[in-house]
């Protein structure tokens, strides 16, 4: 399959989304986008790195989890309601167990300093993990000038400014979506004889 061909003409068999999916949640620590895009579009090629920035758009943009979204769509595209049931619970399934053995080992624990310094090391790889997959999703979005300045925006205005992520979500996305709808069609009279 070539890296820029459309991958979701192929039907993904239910096994397959379950261990993919139960492989993302248990790769997930700190950070799931980051194993998500390994095992969707490195491992398995279910997607290009194209589609799976659109798939995480949308997810993100949509109420709840941004992968438990993605999961959904994903399952529903190959096995409808079957295939949304299998990959959420897929994806929940190992991350669920691993919680209640750290809950319990935690509760058990906590007071000791070397636990918690163990969390704050922690908390600075996930913030890594974060940078890290948002610059390598970055890398597959268009380089326009619109692009740049949402993108700036967005960063401004969540992470400098700490305004409310939902007012940010509601005013930028139209935005955004208007100017590429603005920019592709003036590009398409432009085309024209």
């Amino acid at each position: 399959m070539q890296p820029d061909q459309p991958s979701s003409e192929r039907i993904i068999p239910l096994g397959e989304l379950f261990v993919g999916f139960m492989l993302i949640g248990l790769l997930g620590f700190g950070g799931i986008a980051a194993s998500a895009n390994y095992v969707i579009v490195e491992r398995n090629r279910w997607m290009t790195q194209k589609e799976f920035v659109e798939l995480f758009g949308i997810s993100s943009v949509l109420p709840g989890g941004n992968i438990l979204n993605a999961s959904v769509m994903v399952g529903d595209r190959h096995h409808g309601i079957l295939g949304s049931a299998v990959c959420l619970f897929s994806l929940l399934l190992m991350p669920l167990i691993i919680l209640l053995i750290i809950a319990i080992t935690y509760d058990h624990f906590s007071y000791l300093p070397d636990v918690q310094a163990g969390i704050a090391g922690g908390a600075s790889a996930v913030a890594g993990l974060i940078i890290g997959t948002g610059l390598k999703m970055a890398r597959s979005v268009d380089r326009t000038v619109a692009a740049a300045i949402f993108g700036l925006a967005t960063f401004l205005a969540i992470g400098i400014f700490r305004l409310p992520l939902a007012s940010v979500v509601l005013t930028i996305v139209p935005l955004s979506v208007a100017t590429a709808l603005y920019m592709l069609r003036r590009n398409q009279s432009g085309r024209r004889p």
